[in-house]
Order: C-alpha cells, then structure tokens, then sequence
C-alpha cells in the first residue's frame, strides 16, 4: 500500500508540473507600459531583465558578488554510529543546518519601464550558482561571516553553497501585476502558480513537459507494480 502511496505522490507532482504549464500558455505577455494602463490586478507575464529593487543592489553573502536575489544553503556532513544485531555500524550522513532565501523585492526592466517583483523568498528556477564549497571543519560554523553551532558529534565537514541572481540577467516571471503607489508591482497570484526564472518561457515549459511526462510515466508504473505486489499476496493468501 505504502508503494502505491508513493506512486500516487508522484503522479501528483507531475499534475503540478503540468498545471504550472497550462498556467505559461494560458497566460498573455505584457509589457510595463501596458500593466501601467489597468485599474486593477492582471495576471500575466513579464519578459526582460533584473535589476535592484527598491531597496538597491544586494551582495551575496558567501561570494561577495553583487546581485539582485541571492540563496545560500549550508549542508552538515557527519557520521551516524548505530548498532544492528549487537554489531556497530557507522554511515556518512548529511543534514541541511541553514537555508535562506533574500526575500528583499528585485526589479525586472524591458524596453518600456520596469516592474518590482514581490517574492518573500519565493524559489528562483535557474538561479546560477555562484559557490559550492565544502571545508573540513570542528563543531562550529564560522566561515563566510556565518555563525552556527552544530549539535551533531563525529562532524566531518561542512559543503556551503550560493545561489544568486546577477543585475542585467534575462527574466521570466509569471504572477499577478498592478501599479501601486505610483510603481508596477507584480506578486503571487490570488490562484494559479507564481513562475520566476532565469529562463527563456520556452526552455522553462520544454523543462515542465519533461517532468510531468517523466512523472505520469514512473508513477505509474509504481502504481502498477505496488498493486501487481498487493495482488499476488492476496491471491497466495
């Protein structure tokens, strides 16, 4: 039953992966001067290129590097000791200690204003990664100016990974737009996916066909298999 569960789970997301599709196709373009010309909320797309939002340009927190909207991830590595029919095993493994999105809002221009975009840490799909670094290390975290006390014995090390969003990088976002206090702001929509990527709306919906098309197949598939396994049981009583 639990295998069927499973399969269910990932037919499910790929249902997601191919809402998030329609939503692309359903769902017109528009430029800022035309967003500037509704009354009311529109959701729509928006195409061009990031730019600081209100607050200014940002600078990532492990590399330095200027940019827009950052992610910086920190995975613990350590051993796991237990003991199985009076024999100790040990195993490597890895738990995530810090995850933090900049939810500060970016800008995105095109060739006839600009619009703020209001994410409150909403994932970036192809954010590039700026770092990836692991260090050999004690109990405590103390690189890149972050501080954190790890609580596992036996730490091997510590992988420290970045993601940003540099100025002038090529933007798609899908969501709800309307002007407000005199600037273009665009948010999550009321329903529907809100859609932010460093791709091009073809690569991004080429990207969702492939999941959802590779998810429907693999689950199911385990779907199939888990209720062939829960009959041959029944059946062998």
């Amino acid at each position: 039953m639990i295998v069927v569960l499973f399969g269910l789970l990932i037919a499910g997301w790929a249902y997601l992966q191919q809402r998030k599709r329609d939503a692309m196709h359903a769902t017109p373009t528009r430029s800022c001067a035309e967003i500037a010309e509704y009354d009311r909320p529109v959701t729509c797309e928006v195409k061009g290129t990031a730019a600081p939002g209100p607050a200014g340009p940002v600078q990532a927190p492990f590399s330095g590097q200027p940019c827009v909207w950052h992610r910086t991830k920190v995975t613990v590595r350590y051993e796991h000791h237990e003991y199985r029919d009076g024999e100790r095993r040990t195993t490597t493994r890895e738990r995530t200690v810090h995850d933090e999105t900049h939810g500060g809002p970016f800008g995105v221009r095109d060739a006839t204003g600009e619009i703020v975009i209001v994410h409150d840490g909403e994932p970036v799909d192809g954010a590039a990664q700026s770092l990836s670094h692991y260090e050999p290390a004690g109990r405590d975290v103390n690189l890149f100016g972050l501080r954190l006390r790890v609580n596992f014995s036996n730490v091997k090390g510590h992988r420290y990974e970045e993601w940003i969003i540099p100025r002038d990088q090529s933007m798609y976002v899908l969501g709800a737009a309307r002007a407000e206090d005199g600037r273009l702001v665009m948010r999550r929509p009321g329903a529907g996916p809100f859609l932010i990527s460093t791709r091009s709306e073809e690569q991004l919906s080429s990207s969702l066909r492939l999941k959802f098309i590779f998810g429907y197949v693999a689950g199911g598939a385990v779907i199939a298999g888990g209720l062939a396994w829960l009959a041959i049981k029944l059946i062998n009583g």
